[in-house]
């Protein structure tokens, strides 16, 4: 495809998505065309190497859709994202068209169906885990853990990109190291200045502690 050719996409595209969307457009290694919006800039110019972590590697990577949260510290800002393998005649994912948005707006993105099971390492093993029998997730020297009522999983998710894509009713930010499944508290006690600790219903019953910093809200959410 040639540039005229991702120009005459980047317009037409521009006429059926959302106005707050960026879009960008790779090939295999670089981006190649990019036009921000009113609503966000991750300030990306043509010829820029895709960043290991951003949508765009992760879709040619994949080789399939992808949409998930990318945290800010890929470039700057947190964004929602959703991309698109582009082929060639012959069938060849050759780049990859991406539609950036502000977090608090991925809702107005049209939606990839999204699975609800999240997959853990265990030993040698990848073991495909579904949301109601996770109980928390912790983040500890930069690995993210998924935790079940008898076994602990290493994840690829980030804490922030789990908290925006799990159902926020169901799975509540509680500690900048905690993501719990409310679910799976057995009780709540109270804790030292004006904090709490959660008692889980695992096999350990591990303790979780909300800090003060989700306190409130955490109290608001549950209601007491």
């Amino acid at each position: 495809m040639n540039l005229q050719a991702y120009q005459q996409l980047i317009r037409s595209l521009s006429a059926l998505v959302p106005q707050e969307a960026a879009i960008a457009l790779s090939d295999q290694s670089q981006y190649v065309l990019y036009r921000p919006s009113g609503a966000i800039d991750l300030n990306i110019q043509p010829g820029d190497p895709l960043r290991q972590g951003s949508i765009a590697k992760q879709t040619l990577v994949e080789r399939n859709k992808v949409e998930h949260f990318v945290s800010p510290e890929l470039f700057g800002i947190p964004y929602y994202g959703l991309g698109t393998p582009l082929y060639d005649g012959d069938e060849q994912v050759v780049g990859a068209i991406t539609l950036i948005m502000p977090p608090e707006r991925m809702h107005l993105l049209p939606s990839v169906p999204r699975t609800a099971y999240i997959t853990g390492q265990y030993d040698n093993l990848f073991v495909p885990v579904h949301e109601s029998e996770i109980a928390y997730f912790s983040s500890a020297d930069s690995t993210t853990y998924m935790h079940t009522a008898m076994k602990t999983y290493k994840i690829k998710q980030t804490l922030q990109a789990l908290e925006w894509a799990l159902p926020s009713h169901q799975f509540v930010r509680c500690h900048r190291a905690f993501l719990v499944n409310i679910g799976w508290i057995r009780q709540i006690e109270r804790h030292f200045h004006s904090t709490f600790m959660l008692v889980m219903k695992d096999e350990n019953g591990s303790k979780i502690p909300v800090s003060q910093k989700y306190a409130s809200s955490f109290r608001t959410l549950l209601g007491f």
